[in-house]
């Protein structure tokens, strides 16, 4: 199982990705909804990406539900 640090590189890369912001100003305190954007388009493919990566199931309506890219992080770990 991977470690919670490679998991959160990756939700970063991803998150990166899909807000097309630069990873350097995406952190485990980054707020989803008030940094990173609402658009669903950005939030599909945020989860998807990480549902690709690692097998486990995101609701798109769920993203908007976690504060941070940390909680983000922390329910794939408990879903892996």
């Amino acid at each position: 199982m991977e470690e919670r640090k490679e998991v959160l590189a990756n939700v970063i890369k991803f998150a990166s990705m899909a807000f097309g912001k630069p990873e350097d100003q995406i952190n485990e305190n980054t707020k989803v909804s008030e940094e990173l954007g609402v658009k669903s388009v950005q939030r599909v493919a945020l989860s998807s990406s990480i549902e690709n990566e690692y097998d486990v199931m995101i609701p798109v309506a769920r993203i908007g539900k976690f504060e941070t890219i940390g909680d983000l992080v922390d329910y794939v770990m408990d879903e892996m």
